[in-house]
């Protein structure tokens, strides 16, 4: 039985729980997990928190939460980024005032500048001794890549991958060489589907910077054993050629990069198949495995892409995906070479937050801050109604005010003195107070201070207080402008009641709807 270990967000363990439901992937196109805790005695989860099996290179940090709830019961998945996940959730780019980012040393010490450079050296402990060294190694093709990405690329340069392992309370990031195994998929023993590729491109041209006649060229070949080097061997019919565009490379990196690409496109050929945990037992990511057929005698050689391990009932399984190797640049091909994909126009998707595509499928997740956004809609509408009743007390000081205008005048008059006053102006003045020839305030506007008037409906005077509700005129109901948002329990479209355009917002208790016209 499998024990998750759940930990903070400093990596402290609280809890071992097996009452689990598991759901992990990393690898080429697959970085993330589900999982959902069937234990009472369980601690309470947090987002930030990370998870683990002791010695393996399964866990992650607990991003967020999906709910679902079916038949009345609700039930909690928790979701979030596997460790290389985590490594390409951040984006390697270069110094600034830099073309690229380039590094030197040794692998080791290269891994643990890089994971300060992206703040995930408090996650990740560098555990190798491993003495390979680099020398200006650039990051190029893309320049911004996302540190899982350039960190397989990097390494795999060297014959390296990366090897994942929980042990000690600690995560450890290490540096170990490719293995290639051979005899893993034997047809004897489990069904794939293998292609030899000897069409593969064996003279690649690359195209550098300048341009026209002055462009920088350079021609590289691959042998019948795929072997590259600058000497052509295939020709004539047995010549497939392609160019490689990097348009920005000088002489140097130009060959060294033609060099490097036609290289990888020697792979010998694909294979499909999915491994299982018996089959590819020790297999991680990056490895290398040899399919034979015993029948035709056709080996081909492949790389395990994605690693998934699920935990059911307590059972946890793990299966492999193999295909072709990660690249290291995004080499911009063209020629007579075949792809295994389809080729062509088409539509580029790109899924943004809540979004997943898989298998041309587009798939929605409502997360914690989508009810946020719900929850704010339901704040406004309560600030609307408070908006109201602060009018209503401006009405009222404007009333107060203007008492307080004709009192001050008052005051004014009787202390002024007979030198300041002429006859005829003290009489009018006096008429005011005995109420002949009362003083009428003017207006109240925004920006003349007034007398203002109640309407009878919505605003009301009895005995000289002044009382307001919403409404809209003789028929007492409420009037919301466009854009204000109601709710109630009833599930009625306001308009019913007070006319106008709405629409039903997202709710968690009540009913939310938003005026739109």
């Amino acid at each position: 039985m499998a024990d998750v270990i759940l930990a903070d967000g400093k990596l402290t363990p609280h809890a071992s729980i097996s009452r689990v439901t598991l759901d992990w992937a990393c690898g080429t196109d697959e970085n993330d997990f589900e999982l959902t805790i069937d234990d009472p005695d369980a601690p309470e989860i947090e987002r930030g928190w990370y998870f683990w099996i002791d010695g393996s290179d399964v866990g992650g940090r607990i991003v967020d939460r999906r709910v679902s709830v079916a038949g009345g019961m609700s039930t909690t998945a928790w979701i979030g980024q596997s460790w290389t996940g985590m490594l390409a959730a951040k984006i390697l780019q270069p110094d600034a005032n830099q073309d690229y980012l380039t590094v030197s040393g040794k692998l080791p010490d290269i891994l643990k500048n890089i994971l300060k450079r992206i703040g995930l050296d408090t996650v990740f402990t560098v555990d190798s001794s491993d003495a390979s060294i680099l020398s200006n190694w650039m990051f190029q093709n893309p320049r911004y890549v996302d540190a899982y990405t350039g960190l397989r690329t990097l390494l795999a340069s060297c014959g390296r991958r990366l090897d994942f392992k929980a042990s000690g309370n600690k995560i450890l990031l290490g540096i170990v060489p490719v293995q290639t195994v051979a005899n893993t998929i034997d047809s004897d023993l489990v069904d794939f589907k293998a292609e030899t590729n000897r069409r593969a491109v064996n003279h690649l041209i690359g195209l550098g910077s300048q341009e026209l006649k002055n462009r920088l060229v350079v021609n590289y070949f691959a042998d019948a054993t795929g072997v590259v080097s600058q000497t052509q061997t295939l020709v004539g019919a047995d010549e497939v050629c392609a160019t490689y565009d990097y348009s920005n490379a000088d002489l140097s990196t130009l060959q060294s990069e033609t060099k490097k690409h036609l290289q990888e496109l020697q792979t010998g050929g694909s294979v499909e198949v999915t491994l299982s945990d018996e089959v590819g037992d020790g297999l991680r990511v990056d490895d290398k495995i040899v399919a034979a057929d015993q029948s035709s005698g056709v080996n081909v050689t492949a790389v395990v892409t994605k690693r998934i391990v699920k935990i059911d009932s307590g059972i946890l399984t793990s299966t492999f995906e193999v295909g072709l190797p990660v690249q290291s640049a995004n080499a911009n091909y063209s020629g007579s070479s075949s792809s295994g994909g389809s080729a062509g126009g088409g539509v580029s998707l790109t899924a943004g937050r809540g979004l997943s595509i898989s298998g041309g499928t587009i798939n929605a997740e409502v997360a914690s801050e989508d009810l946020d956004s719900v929850r704010k809609v339901a704040e406004s509408a309560n600030k609307t109604a408070s908006g109201f009743a602060a009018q209503i007390g401006k009405a009222n000081q404007t009333a107060e005010d203007a008492k307080n205008v004709a009192d001050a005048a008052k005051s004014v008059a009787d202390s002024a003195k007979s030198g300041m006053m002429t006859d005829s102006e003290r009489s009018k003045l006096a008429s005011v107070e005995r109420g002949a020839n009362a003083y009428t305030l003017p207006k109240a506007s925004t920006d003349v201070l007034g007398g203002v008037k109640v309407d009878g409906s919505s605003i009301v005077s009895v005995d000289g207080v002044i009382s307001a509700h919403v409404g809209g005129g003789a028929s007492g109901k409420a009037v919301f402008p466009v854009g204000y948002v109601a709710m109630n329990t009833t599930g009625v479209d306001p308009s019913v009641d007070f006319g106008g355009t709405w629409r039903q917002l997202p709710s968690l208790d009540f009913y939310t709807f938003e005026r739109i016209g």
